[in-house]
């Protein structure tokens, strides 16, 4: 097997950065997505013509010519800075900081959607970032799933899992993890800003994370699900 088949590709110029994985990298053309990329994005959502979520922006599928299907979402910042900077990063940094973090878990064998594209584009003097990553097919949010025990009692596994390995999601809700319910497995999505640190999250961090995770139950659902009380003691 080639080179090109199992490892990512990465392609730099001073205006655009992009990288692709090894499942789409043998195809040619790509040197074309530095200057065009966005375009072909917008033409594939387009052609699938399906909306995936909402979060701070539109998720849309997007189908590749070798039939692999994917998430195509733009990165925002949230809170304040989304109003005032709306999708406008100073770098890629951050979007190939979240490309870097999704291939260390995936070799931790997290549950996380591999990366298919990411693509970087400087316009003036901001960045605007674009991640496409695999479509976990037949899942929902463990947040739609929030009647179902076995939902949250995998997101407890797969929270306990990415605690141990470090990691500090800013946006570790229900929403940001999926649950396929064919194999009964949960799926961490969503890896903008978040973190690894050299060892596991303390008790404080970790309450933090399972405080902000039952909190957004409460908010847009009125209650937290049954549940919580083990969820809450298997997290300590």
């Amino acid at each position: 097997m080639s080179e090109s088949a199992t490892t990512p590709r990465t392609w730099s110029e001073p205006h655009a950065w992009l990288f692709v994985a090894p499942v789409l990298a043998t195809a040619s053309g790509w040197e074309d997505w530095l200057s065009q990329g966005e375009g072909q994005l917008e033409k594939l959502a387009r052609s699938a013509d399906r909306e995936l979520g909402k979060g701070r922006g539109t998720a849309r599928s997007v189908v590749f010519e070798n039939g692999v299907a994917g998430v195509w979402r733009v990165n925002r910042h949230g809170g304040l800075l989304g109003g005032l900077q709306g999708d406008r990063y100073l770098s890629a940094e951050r979007l190939q900081q979240e490309v870097e973090l999704s291939e260390a878990l995936r070799a931790e064998q997290v549950r996380t959607p591999r990366v298919l594209v990411a693509l970087a584009v400087k316009d003036g003097k901001k960045w605007r970032q674009h991640l496409v990553t695999e479509e976990v097919a037949g899942a929902e949010t463990v947040f739609a799933a929030r009647s179902n025990p076995a939902a949250l009692e995998k997101a407890g596994e797969l929270m306990h899992q990415v605690f141990e390995l470090g990691l500090w999601a800013t946006d570790l809700h229900p929403d940001n993890l999926l649950w396929r319910e064919e194999d009964q497995t949960c799926w961490l999505i969503d890896l903008a800003g978040a973190k690894r640190f050299p060892q596991p999250l303390d008790a404080t961090q970790r309450s933090a994370r399972v405080d902000r995770f039952l909190r957004y139950y409460r908010k847009h659902a009125g209650e937290e699900p049954e549940g919580t009380a083990r969820l809450r003691e298997s997290l300590r």
